[in-house]
């Protein structure tokens, strides 16, 4: 194949890998450079039981930029905290455990794998929300599926409430920015949903990747058709 038929096939490929990125779903995982080894989703009470995570900040001037994540591989709850999140006058405790369901049912969807509690605390065992918006902490949950991808939803006591949701990669997992700790959970577009799934209306993906696959495939066959009728030619 000469280098023209080369480039051919290349500018086909990057058009339809461009194609297949603009239909995919919001939340659809982008290509990393590694393998991605996710533990299988551990429920609370199952076996193997999924596991908390506890750690306390001593008191200091400055709350650290700092994390707190479970056991599981990749974690299956994790805290992110900028510098200054807490008020760190005294020792903080920053906590992440699954808890029960609540009866509540969130209005976008079904509750996917557990629901998480996330807290800190004083020393004298007072609550500690982040000192202000602009130090928002970042938590991170593992959902069931990445397709179609779910929604993170907060808890606040009665209702549930969905948030701004972005993939952060492997194992299905998925992040949220909150300036409130509490209870939260991954929600996957369900029989409940009161509204739908962002992909909703939208092109078949399956039938577009399939087309553009069929295409490239028959492309390249004719290509290299030509060239070994030319080669046997010579």
């Amino acid at each position: 194949m000469n280098a023209r038929r080369g480039w051919v096939v290349i500018l086909v490929s990057v058009f339809a890998l461009t194609v297949v990125w603009r239909f995919l779903p919001e939340g659809s995982p982008p290509i990393y450079d590694g393998q991605c080894i996710a533990d299988p989703y551990a429920t609370l009470g199952g076996s193997p039981a999924p596991q908390p995570a506890t750690t306390t900040f001593p008191a200091s001037s400055s709350f650290p930029p700092s994390q707190v994540i479970t056991g599981e591989t990749p974690p299956q709850a994790q805290i992110l905290m900028e510098a200054g999140t807490f008020d760190n006058s005294t020792a903080v405790t920053v906590s992440v455990a699954p808890v029960p369901t609540p009866a509540a049912k969130p209005p976008n969807g079904a509750i996917e794998g557990n629901v998480y509690r996330f807290s800190a605390r004083s020393a004298s065992g007072a609550d500690l929300e982040p000192a202000s918006a602009s130090l928002a902490v970042f938590i991170f949950l593992r959902g069931l599926t990445s397709f179609p991808p779910p929604t993170i939803d907060r808890f606040n006591g009665t209702s549930w409430i969905p948030l701004p949701t972005m993939n952060s990669g492997c194992g299905n997992t998925f992040e949220v920015s909150a300036t409130q700790l509490g209870e939260f959970a991954a929600v996957g577009p369900g029989s409940s949903a009161t509204t739908p799934p962002a992909s909703a209306g939208g092109l078949p993906v399956a039938a577009i990747i399939a087309a553009l696959a069929a295409v490239l495939v028959v492309l390249v066959v004719v290509l290299l058709s030509i060239e070994r009728r030319r080669g046997a030619a010579r």
